[in-house]
């Protein structure tokens, strides 16, 4: 077998580390090293569908055969310095490819060799000449590159370098493997995978409006298809994912106790469908155990073998614990951390980069961390290094194959796969345990960007708020905050129970659920500028590649709006179908996933699917939600509306039709406009009740419009604001604003102003706290501090404690600091091997600054810094 046991010493980076510090060794390997795109899953869930035998078969339970045949093949990998086993593929730092769904499949085809990546390049300029020349755009595509240009914006990364080559995030991959890959394994999928499935059924529904569908078939951005265009101001995502499993029912009552369930079930089922589904998830469990009793056997072996007697006895440990759990519930804190890593991974194996959470671990560990502390088996340094590995091992689950046109826009890890802590129990008293500060010990011990997402309350201790301030003064800028008092009742609002909603976790990058009872959530995009963009131009739609027309409802262009009232109310319309649009789109995807790939694994640790004898997919959880994240963004738009109003409509300085050819022209020639609109007092961010209230009523309007739509499973549509890295890359492609935003520049991240704050950090949270969270469950509020903000004594951090606390009493939902100064992170980019572990947040989630492509450091760093 291969890669079976690593030793850490022929890494040519261990030398870099303290070779006493397992930690920093673990962490510098994954900085450092580069990942292999690994296709033994791929080869044997190919293997296993494609079977004569299994053509057959219901579909529940040939998905689960084929995740039989994976788990019964895979190569298991041990590496020298695990505490914790188990990994996703048979590297040290791999990715595996869910090659069912598709939506890296096209990036694996095109990105692999050289040869492949020019036919991919010329197929596509190609196209691009054909629908220029068909729709007589070339003046208008020259025009904006000239502009561009003009404006000093490099093109898009258009190279012909490979995966293995480009030198932003590469990948790697075994030339045999590649081989079978390209030739075997992607042209059997062809045609076959839910990205196909789903790009035919979103054409065939006649979502697509006027010139979009021969656009997005003729001008493709990327290879990727995480999401696909309804309209340049509308996506779907391919993935349902973003889901935090029942963990706690596997810690309490092992696969056995489960298996017994389901079996109980079927032998109750009275019909098919339930049959089954139930047969599928008695394979899955099946799928797990067999997953679980390998591990143990593998590191048996690796026992045997190992010629330290130190590292000798870690591994006849790990393969106690590994025979041990997750068969039998958990008895100490070391069988339930590894029982939680056994379950996560073999769950991320059956559905790779799917963000499956964790949930609250602090609650759930806290009974083991006591029992072992007053029973002298476990020491609190202990239980930090262990979770700190933890932290490092989720970071490493969450990695992408991204495209190389999306390089300069990416990072290697997104903290997108969190740990939530603190916060009110069920019952509604305070949850901070001894648990929840061993996880901020170790996120700083760890320094993985891992996001720990803390929840607080007014009866949160201040001493909670000063353990993560002396962490942020210590650069770990992998914590974020949720307020409970937003957060519960706009849970409430959504159809949570009180008790479900009190125990919220976060998921993804900022989206709440109730852990173990909510169905898999997709994120699908609404994008406010080309929305407001689009009622400008009567319903067509301008990007850097040219006017796509008839891609909205014709409202009215920008020469027919007789007061900015009117204008409003064109929006909100244009708004409610756009939304409705996303709507069917998003039920279209639901509908397919539960046709064609039933998620029986996941839906046995989701409450209510083995209840009912229905796949998650199916609408078996409990509660269920399907998301719109309203991006690209508030402060864009609203700032835009505010020049609108005070230019054109109070002050009638100039029109709006000349105001719509000044953005054409990337205010070239119209410098004294751009001049004017930069000095204008009252944008947003600065607490200005002007424009606060104008945010307030503009996403109240389109936050209300989400209430009229039910998804595929009968849940409710629900609100993020959330960027993730579209407003970079969603910038890049998109015109100028009428804010004076110039084009192909990025738009603001999130919840976050557009770097126009003149009232200090105090007026910035006023107008992030002044929009309406009651109707939306969750919201990424990006905040630079340089390092003085927060301080080295607990009387500066007494200060910072306050401020947030304040903010949250306004109604604040959210805060994610980054604590640097800029001086440091332009430092990063010329050193990057002196700034490894320093980590900023980007959209909602943690990374590795020196991970990220230049276009988003330089975002990163325009933000404004707080002192």
């Amino acid at each position: 077998m291969r890669n079976v046991v690593a030793d850490p010493s022929r890494s040519p980076v261990a030398c870099d580390a303290d070779p006493g510090d397992r930690l920093a060794r673990l962490r510098l390997r994954y900085q450092t090293e580069t990942p292999v795109i690994s296709i033994e899953r791929a080869r044997y869930y190919t293997a296993s569908w494609f079977a004569p035998e299994n053509q057959a078969k219901p579909l529940p339970i040939r998905v689960a055969l084929a995740m039989l045949h994976v788990y019964r093949h895979l190569n298991l990998y041990i590496d020298a310095d695990d505490r914790i086993a188990g990994h996703w593929t048979e590297n040290f730092l791999g990715v595996p490819i869910p090659i069912e769904r598709g939506e890296y499949n096209r990036v694996l085809a095109a990105e692999l060799t050289t040869a492949t990546l020019a036919a991919f390049r010329a197929k596509s300029a190609t196209k691009g000449i054909a629908y220029l020349a068909r729709r007589r755009s070339w003046r208008e595509f020259l025009h904006n590159q000239r502009i561009t240009r003009a404006a000093g914006t490099p093109p898009l990364n258009l190279s012909l370098k490979t995966m293995a080559e480009r030198e932003i995030n590469p990948y790697t991959i075994d030339p045999a493997d590649r081989e079978i890959l390209l030739k075997q394994l992607l042209p059997a999928w062809e045609g076959r995978t839910l990205a196909d499935h789903l790009e035919t059924a979103l054409a065939a529904a006649g979502l697509y409006s006027g010139e979009m569908h021969d656009f997005v078939t003729a001008m493709p951005g990327s290879t990727s298809r995480q999401v696909l265009w309804l309209s340049t101001c509308a996506t779907v995502a391919t993935i349902q994912g973003h889901v935090v499993l029942d963990y706690d029912r596997v810690l309490h009552h092992g696969l056995c106790g489960l298996r017994d369930e389901v079996a109980r079930r079927l032998a109750a089922a009275d019909d098919d469908e339930q049959r089954d589904f139930l047969t599928a998830a008695q394979l899955a469990l099946e799928g797990v155990t067999l997953f679980a009793q390998r591990l143990a056997a593998r590191l048996e072996q690796a026992a045997k073998a190992a010629a330290d007697p130190g590292r000798q006895t870690e591994l006849a440990e790990l393969a106690r614990l590994c025979a041990r759990v997750p068969e039998h519930p958990a008895r100490t804190f070391r069988e339930a951390v590894q029982s939680l890593w056994t379950i996560k991974t073999a769950v991320e194996i059956a559905q790779p980069i799917n963000l499956h959470c964790f949930g609250r671990l602090d609650q759930s560990l806290q009974p083991y961390y006591h029992r072992d502390r007053r029973a002298g088996r476990l020491t609190r340094d202990e239980a930090v290094e262990l979770l700190a590995e933890l932290q490092l091992k989720i970071m490493a689950q969450n990695i992408r194959p991204e495209s190389n046109i999306l390089g300069n826009f990416y990072q290697r890890y997104l903290g997108s796969a969190p740990v939530t802590v603190g916060g009110k129990r069920r019952d509604g008293r305070d949850g901070t345990n001894d648990t929840t500060y061993l996880f901020i010990e170790a996120a700083r011990r760890s320094k993985a960007v891992t996001n720990l997402s803390i929840r607080v309350h007014p009866g949160t201790p201040d001493e909670l708020f000063q353990a993560a301030a002396a962490g942020l003064a210590d650069g770990t800028s992998s914590f974020s905050f949720f307020n409970d008092e937003v957060m519960i009742p706009a849970m409430r609002q959504r159809g949570f129970a009180l008790r479900d909603a009190r125990d919220y976790a976060i998921m993804g990058c900022v989206e709440a659920t109730c852990p173990g009872k909510t169905g898999s959530m997709s994120a699908n995009g609404l994008q406010l500028c080309r929305l407001l963009d689009i009622t400008l131009r009567n319903g067509d739609s301008k990007i850097l590649a040219g006017t796509i027309h008839g891609d909205g409802l014709p409202t009215g262009g920008a020469g027919r709006f007789a007061d900015f009232d009117e204008l409003l109310a064109a929006f909100l319309r244009q708004g409610r179908y756009f939304i409705e649009k996303i709507a069917v789109g998003s039920n279209l995807r639901d509908r397919l996933h539960a046709e064609r790939l039933p998620a029986p694994l996941i839906s046995v640790f989701i409450d209510g699917c083995v209840e009912s004898g229905k796949d998650v997919t199916r609408g078996g959880a409990r509660y269920d939600l399907s998301g719109i994240s309203m991006i690209n963004s508030i402060a864009n738009l609203v700032d835009s509306l505010y020049v609108i109003k005070k230019l054109v409509f109070e002050r009638r300085r100039l029109s709006l039709p000349e105001l719509v050819a000044a953005v054409d022209d990337n205010f070239q020639g119209h410098e004294a406009l751009a001049a004017e609109i930069a000095a204008l007092p009252g944008m947003w961010g600065n607490g200005d009740p002007e424009t606060d209230e104008l945010a307030r009523y503009v996403m109240a309007g389109l936050f209300a419009e989400t209430y009229h739509h039910r998804s595929f499973k009968n849940a409710p549509f629900v609100v993020y604001l959330i960027s993730m890295i579209t407003h970079t890359v969603e910038g890049r492609l998109s015109p100028a604003t009428p804010d004076g935003r110039r084009a192909a520049t990025p738009f603001a991240a999130s919840a976050n102003p557009y770097n126009v704050e003149h009232a200090g950090i105090t007026g910035v949270l006023r107008s992030v706290a002044s929009l309406p969270y009651r109707d939306v469950l969750g919201a990424a509020v990006n905040v630079k501090f340089h390092p003085s903000a927060i301080g080295k004594n607990r009387l500066t951090r007494d200060k910072w404690i306050h401020l947030i606390r304040a903010y949250f009493g306004l109604g604040g939902l959210q805060i994610q600091p980054t604590v640097a100064d800029a001086a440091m992170l332009r430092d990063a980019q010329i050193h990057p091997e002196n700034h490894r572990d320093l980590i900023v947040k980007v959209g909602g989630y943690s990374t590795y600054f020196v991970d990220l492509g230049r276009e988003i450091q330089a975002e990163v760093i325009a933000r404004t810094q707080h002192d």
